[in-house]
């Protein structure tokens, strides 16, 4: 009898056992496959983390919203907002609080690539509410505030972070990026050379690095380090990234790979996951590769906007003056080659015809034009370093310090660095005042007067266009007190980077 009591005991003890390492087994496979997969969507490999998420079975709710996290991860990559927050909203309402905690961080990031930069600003925060040392949480804070304006508070965040990161590369690019949106390019490469010295190997910080040096003016640096990433892409068998790079060092040197030994042979095996555009995703919806429609390397650039029912754009006569070839894309991402169509050396002002015109609410019409006057807060919104990554316009704040009306222009306290030539200057109420076409040269400035002058930008008053090119069609619009955030919302699809660019075709 007490031997029998004892087999009892045991299976018992077995059947109360077995199940928690069976579940605690399958929950650790689980997590070790998401792990795999969040590695792949950080290392830009989309098609093979979406070839992995698709082999997972999900047995639990919980499983299921973390799925959802990383398809909302993958459609943030390819630059698709607006179906990344559709995933990311699907886990929102989990009682899991990390879970929402990434979903709102999700949320901020796509909300961020869509210009909303108050929503992105608010589910920053709600995520940093449970996770308050989230260095990726912080990185999109900075960026929000930075791009809405608070740039001091936005520096406070990356300083911090750079502080107590100094080896985590994307908080180096974050403040390389930061520095680099207000034409400090020098301080930007001096903070990526120094993180290759420590981490040679980091294709990202090289690529952004490479930018920068185009930029300056520095080809040579920048097409060694454009080689070293193709190496690396050739070496890992991602023919895509492998060949858009030998594009851009062709586009620059057309001579450049006859000068080297021939490149390793890219394997077939290896190459073939990268030949489709398109991969399948999740429940029958697609994930779209993002592929760039132009190949084309920016020589030179600015910005502009939108008008004439989507068939032109306006910018600054020197933008364009040397260009062969133009194209232009919106804050939305939609890309049209462009040429002159008129032009204004008087008054530095061009207008391209577009080959793909774009949508006519995306018009910015002459009824928005408005006289500015001294005092008026206004805000600028433009692509300061053309060619250096940036995808979203950037915005400053000031006001009219001074109206030059002879002249036909005026004089901004809100930052205008190189590259926002031709960006549009609004006031409050969303009307158009001015184009901006130059910044004070503090250099000059210091050496005549002997101190640094503060922040000064240049404008066309934005009337000057209608009295150039005789353009008088109105629309009649509402006029509505607006904040800073809602104007770049509403203009995000209406500002245009103005790009001169070189291809191989222009090179023979």
């Amino acid at each position: 009898m007490f031997k029998r009591t004892k087999v009892y005991v045991l299976i018992a003890l077995l059947l109360a056992v077995l199940p928690n390492q069976f579940f605690a087994a399958k929950a650790a496979s689980f997590n070790k496959k998401i792990n795999e997969i969040q590695k792949e969507i950080n290392r830009d490999n989309v098609k093979e983390a979406t070839r992995l998420l698709k082999k997972i079975k999900i047995s639990s709710e919980t499983e299921q919203d973390r799925i959802n996290l990383l398809f909302g991860d993958i459609y943030v990559k390819i630059n698709q907002p607006g179906k990344a927050i559709e995933f990311y909203e699907k886990s929102y309402m989990t009682t899991n609080e990390k879970i929402e905690s990434l979903a709102n961080l999700g949320l901020a990031e796509a909300h961020l690539q869509q210009g909303k930069l108050i929503k992105a600003i608010s589910y920053v925060e709600q995520s940093l509410l449970v996770d308050e040392d989230s260095t990726r949480a912080k990185i999109v804070l900075a960026t929000a505030k930075n791009r809405n304006g608070d740039q001091e508070e936005a520096l406070q965040i990356l300083d911090d972070l750079y502080f107590n990161h100094k080896d985590n590369a994307e908080v180096n690019l974050a403040i390389a990026k930061y520095y680099a949106s207000f034409d400090e390019n020098k301080k930007a490469i001096d903070i990526l050379e120094k993180f290759l010295k420590r981490s040679a190997d980091n294709i990202k910080v090289m690529d952004q690095l490479a930018n920068l040096y185009w930029f300056m003016g520095d080809s040579k640096k920048a097409i060694e380090l454009k080689y070293k990433i193709y190496k690396h892409h050739v070496y890992t068998g991602n023919r895509y990234l492998a060949n858009k790079t030998k594009i851009w060092i062709v586009s620059v040197e057309p001579d450049y790979f006859s000068k080297k030994n021939k490149p390793k042979t890219i394997s077939k095996k290896k190459s073939e996951e990268y030949e489709e555009e398109e991969v399948d995703a999740y429940d029958g919806n697609k994930v779209t590769n993002y592929y760039e429609e132009f190949a084309f390397v920016p020589n030179n650039g600015g910005s502009g906007f939108i008008l004439g029912d989507g068939k032109f754009v306006i910018t600054n006569y020197h933008v364009t003056r040397d260009a062969k070839r133009i194209a232009v894309r919106n804050g939305i991402g939609k890309v049209s080659n462009a040429q002159v169509a008129a032009i204004s050396k008087e008054y530095d002002l061009a207008i391209l015809s577009l080959e793909k015109p774009f949508q006519k609410k995306f018009s910015i019409n002459p009824k928005n034009f408005q006289d500015p006057k001294p005092g008026d807060d206004v805000v600028c919104i433009g692509y300061p370093l053309v060619g250096g990554g940036f995808k979203l316009p950037m915005i400053t704040q000031g006001v009219v310090s001074k109206v030059l009306e002879e002249k036909g222009i005026f004089l901004t306290t809100a930052a205008v660095n190189s590259g926002n030539s031709g960006g549009p200057v609004f006031n409050l109420n969303g009307k158009l005042v001015g184009i901006s076409f130059a910044a004070i040269d503090k250099a000059k400035f210091l050496k005549k007067f002997g101190q640094i002058p503060t922040d000064l930008g240049y404008a066309i008053n934005s009337n000057m266009i209608k009295k150039v090119f005789k353009y008088k069609k109105t629309i009649p619009v509402k006029n509505v007190k607006l904040d800073k955030s809602k104007i770049y919302e509403m203009m995000l699809p209406s500002v245009v980077v103005v790009a001169t660019l070189v291809d191989i075709k222009d090179k023979k």
